[in-house]
C-alpha cells in the first residue's frame, strides 16, 4: 500500500521501504542541479550505496521483493532505486538512501523527514492520512515534556542580550586590538563552507555564494569575527557574503546575537572538518 505524507503542503509517498525522491525533491522547493538524478551521480552517493548493499541484512526491505509498484522501468542491480512510470511514477529509492538524499536538499528537510517520515514508516498503520498535518501527533507527544520547560525558557530569554553584552564588554577589556585569521585558520573556514550543508553558500544567511567555483573566496565575501575582534581561530569565525558583513557590523551585539544558531552550525562543521583533517593526517603518518 502506497501511503502519502505532507511537507509544507507537497505529498511524499512511500510505500514498505521505499520513498519517492522525486515528491522529495518538489517538497524541498525543486533546488537547481539538486534533482534525483544529479544526487544519484555523485561520487559520495555510490560509495554510500556500495556500503549499504554490502551491509543490508535479512531484515532490510529491499525494493525488488515487497515494494509492489506497477510500471518499473528500471531496478538497479542493488535493489535501492527504482524509475517507476504511470501515476505512482519518479524515482523510488530504499529509506536508508532517501534520507541521505533529505540531508543533501536542506537541513530543515533533513529534519522533518527524520522525524516524520521514520515514524510513518516505522508504524505504518499510523501513517497520517493525505492532507493532514503530519507532525501533529508528533507535537502532541512532546507538548507536555515542552510545557515544563517554558518557564526555565523564558527567564533566560529574558536574560540573554544582557549576558551577551556583559560578555562583549569583558572581551574589549581582555582581547584589544584585532587579529586577523590566519592563512590556515582561513583554509580550514574555506573548507568547512565548501562542504556540505553549505555548498559555498554563506552560512549566515545560506543564499548568496560566497566560493567561486576554484574554491576561492568571491569578491566582497568577508572572514567574519563572530565573538570577538581578537579572538581568530578557525572555531572564531566565518565566511559570510557582503551584505550579511555589513548588516552584522553595523547592527551590533543583538542582531548578531539573533544569527547565533546559524554560527553554531558552522562551528560544529568547521571542528568536524579538522576532526577529519587529523584523522587523516595520523593514517598518512602510521
Amino acid at each position: 500500500m502506497t501511503t502519502t505524507l505532507s511537507y509544507q503542503g507537497s505529498p511524499i509517498r512511500f510505500r514498505g521501504a521505499m520513498l519517492n525522491l522525486t515528491d522529495m525533491w518538489q517538497a524541498a522547493n525543486r533546488p537547481p542541479n539538486r534533482r534525483p538524478s544529479d544526487w544519484l551521480a555523485l561520487e559520495e552517493t555510490g560509495r554510500f550505496r556500495t556500503h549499504a548493499g554490502t551491509h543490508a541484512s535479512d531484515a532490510d526491505d529491499l525494493f525488488a521483493p515487497n515494494a509492489g509498484l506497477a510500471g518499473i522501468c528500471h531496478l538497479d542491480t542493488d535493489g535501492l532505486v527504482a524509475t517507476v512510470r504511470g501515476h505512482q511514477g519518479g524515482t523510488w529509492a530504499h529509506w536508508q538512501l532517501a534520507l541521505t538524499y533529505a540531508r543533501y536538499l536542506s537541513p530543515p528537510f533533513h529534519l522533518w523527514c527524520n522525524t516524520v517520515v521514520r515514524t510513518a514508516m516505522q508504524r505504518p498503520d499510523e501513517a497520517p492520512a493525505a492532507g493532514q498535518d503530519p507532525l501533529r501527533a508528533h507535537l502532541d507527544q512532546q507538548f507536555q515534556r515542552l510545557h515544563r520547560r517554558l518557564d526555565i525558557l523564558d527567564v533566560l530569554d529574558r536574560h540573554a542580550a544582557d549576558l551577551m553584552f556583559l560578555q562583549l564588554s569583558a572581551q574589549d577589556l581582555l582581547l584589544g586590538a584585532r587579529r586577523n585569521f590566519s592563512a590556515l585558520s582561513q583554509a580550514a573556514i574555506t573548507r568547512a563552507v565548501a562542504a556540505e550543508p553549505f555548498g559555498g553558500r554563506c552560512p549566515c544567511c545560506d543564499n548568496a555564494p560566497v566560493l567561486t567555483e576554484a574554491g576561492r573566496p568571491v569578491a566582497g565575501a568577508e572572514f567574519d569575527h563572530f565573538f570577538h575582534r581578537g579572538l581568530n581561530r578557525p572555531e572564531h569565525g566565518w565566511l559570510i557574503c557582503a551584505d550579511c558583513h555589513i548588516e552584522l557590523t553595523r547592527s551590533g551585539y543583538l542582531l548578531r546575537f539573533s544569527h547565533m544558531p546559524r554560527f553554531r552550525a558552522f562551528q560544529a562543521a568547521v571542528l568536524e572538518q579538522r576532526r577529519h583533517s587529523r584523522m587523516r593526517h595520523s593514517s598518512t603518518t602510521e
